[in-house]
């Protein structure tokens, strides 16, 4: 299957490129001439080019590109994460950045991922589960759901996230739990700070 998927990428960036003809009427015989000479070419230079050995200069054709089944594939795909970063930042699709937020290898590229949904169950899960505390944070802080804020708040094992966890509970009998149990001084000062302004 890798090798299908290898091979159906190229010929997928040929057929975009090669689509993009330009169409000429000439103003006395009024007759359409179409004008492909560079296409082959200009195809074949860009699926090069996102082929190429240097990082660089994949990172420049995919800061260029903009449609998204195939910035999917070189987020997915790509063995450099910058260049996986700058596919990411350019995608917009959801599940396709859930997954990658799931199971990239790279942090940075994760918390890119991260930052760009918007989906809450796929928010939680991720807060709940990823091994780098900087992508939980940024998962946490675009939750919204109360029974899941309250559950990392008394879950996880970093203060920074159990505190912004905190910051975002309304229900009260939720902070006054935590206020009476977390180990941390500062996450209890701020659970009790959260029910006095509930009041």
């Amino acid at each position: 299957m890798k090798a299908l998927r290898f091979l159906f990428f190229p010929l997928t960036i040929i057929l975009i490129v090669g689509c993009n003809v330009n169409l000429r009427q000439t103003n006395k015989s009024k007759n359409v001439t179409v004008t492909n000479t560079s296409t082959n070419s200009d195809s074949i230079s860009y699926t090069a080019s996102l082929t190429d050995k240097d990082p660089e200069v994949r990172k420049i054709t995919v800061s260029k590109m903009s449609f998204g089944p195939i910035l999917t594939e070189i987020a997915k795909t790509d063995k450099d994460p910058e260049v996986r970063k700058i596919a990411v930042s350019k995608m917009s699709f959801g599940p396709s950045l859930t997954e990658i937020a799931k199971t990239d290898k790279d942090a940075e590229v994760r918390k890119i991922a991260v930052s760009k949904i918007t989906f809450g169950p796929s928010l939680t899960e991720i807060a709940k589960t990823d091994k780098d505390p900087e992508v939980r944070k940024i998962a946490v802080s675009k939750m919204s759901f109360s029974p899941s804020l309250t559950e990392i708040a008394k879950t996880d094992k970093d203060a920074g996230i159990r505190k912004m966890a905190v910051s975002k509970i309304t229900y009260g009998p939720s902070l006054t739990e935590i206020a009476k149990t977390d180990k941390n001084p500062e996450v209890r000062k701020l659970a009790s700070e959260r029910l006095r302004q509930l009041d």
